[in-house]
């Protein structure tokens, strides 16, 4: 029985408004998409039912496994994540990217697991390695030849979204748990000149022009972005009403998933889109209070690195709606469409309920 003290009941009902608030908005906004691609309406809503009952089992599943049983199976998870990378590159292409393994009932989106991977190789390696941690042989250059091949293996999906979300995850627990700050600068002044190499390729490349002035290309890469920047300032402070938005009028692509923010802003206004960090923000910090009670090092990183990976994966969602960074197609957590990301983030959920459990 969950108490009103306990930070898994303020998690519990953010999750659940959250949730709600999705279903709602992939309804409202998701409804034409189907239409347009031949589907009755109410496909998408349906479809994220289903993912996420399925997701609601694989919390239950993931909160009754003890948080030992992962780390004795991280190099076996570690390997199974990297086949599942390589498999993708056996399916056919979904506009222009290997992101999925197209199974006759079912896909499934590799990236989701290398979210997990990440934090669960992090955790087990740096409470083994301890102060060690901070030797650049024995230390640094380990964790990243084994992170840096996972992110590589996703970002030539390409999925710069997804790397990029690696990335970060990766260098801030190594930056929590010790890792010598020389080594970390220097490991990101390596990457950025590859990353930046590769993101200044093709449609890539006009991704960022728009991003730096969307309205000059707002009908060709730029499009997206004014479409979003217009249905957030159209919503005002109160927004336009449930169901009113005009944006998903087809203008707006993508309305149900890397950009349901954006609806819910214009909707629900000012008011709304606030109230949706909030409930973000608590499922944070409630984590982090979870984390931060443990003894047991491992403990404390796996449910820190998780809280990371739901909190980051917001950001950059709300940061490419708003316009403040290059449009990446990363969803809001809990609210976007998305049968693979529901089902893994509710695993990871229960990954952390487990956490508090064992404190």
């Amino acid at each position: 029985m969950l108490e009103y003290k306990d930070e898994r009941f303020y998690m519990f009902v953010s999750v659940a408004v959250l949730l709600v608030t999705g279903l709602t908005f992939i309804f409202s906004a998701g409804s034409l998409q189907a239409v347009r691609i031949g589907k009755p309406e109410s496909f998408f809503f349906y479809k994220q039912i289903i993912a996420t009952v399925v997701g609601l089992c694989f919390m239950y599943i993931s909160y009754s496994t003890p948080l030992y049983v992962y780390r004795k199976l991280v190099v076996l998870i570690y390997f199974f994540t990297v086949v599942l990378l390589l498999s993708v590159f056996a399916f056919p292409a979904i506009n222009g990217a290997h992101r999925w393994i197209d199974l006759p009932f079912i896909s499934l989106q590799p990236s989701e697991l290398a979210k997990f991977t990440v934090v669960l190789y992090l955790a087990h390696y740096l409470d083994k390695k301890d102060q060690k941690i901070k030797v650049f042989v024995k230390g640094f250059l380990p964790a990243s030849l084994m992170l840096g091949f996972l992110a590589s293996l996703v970002l030539i999906e390409p999925d710069f979204g997804t790397a990029f979300l690696l990335i970060a995850v990766s260098g801030t627990l190594l930056f929590i748990g010790g890792m010598n700050m020389k080594h970390l600068v220097a490991g990101i002044a390596f990457i950025l000149p590859l990353i930046g190499s590769l993101v200044m390729m093709g449609y890539r490349k006009e991704r960022i022009l728009s991003f730096i002035d969307p309205w000059k290309y707002s009908d060709t890469s730029g499009y997206q972005l004014v479409q979003s920047l217009i249905a957030v300032g159209s919503g005002g402070i109160f927004g336009k009403g449930l169901g009113n938005s005009s944006q998903k009028l087809y203008f707006l692509p993508e309305a149900h998933t890397d950009f349901i923010y954006a609806i819910i802003a214009e909707e629900f206004g000012i008011i709304g889109a606030v109230a949706v960090v909030i409930l973000i923000l608590v499922l944070f910090v409630c984590g982090l209070r979870i984390a931060a009670s443990h003894v047991d090092r491992y403990k404390r990183y796996l449910t820190m690195g998780l809280c990371f990976v739901l909190f980051y994966q917001a950001v950059i969602h709300f940061c490419v709606v708003l316009g403040l960074t290059p449009t990446k197609g990363i969803p809001l957590p809990f609210v976007s469409y998305g049968g693979s990301a529901m089902v893994f983030q509710l695993f990871l959920l229960g990954i952390i309920f487990r956490s508090a459990e064992e404190r």
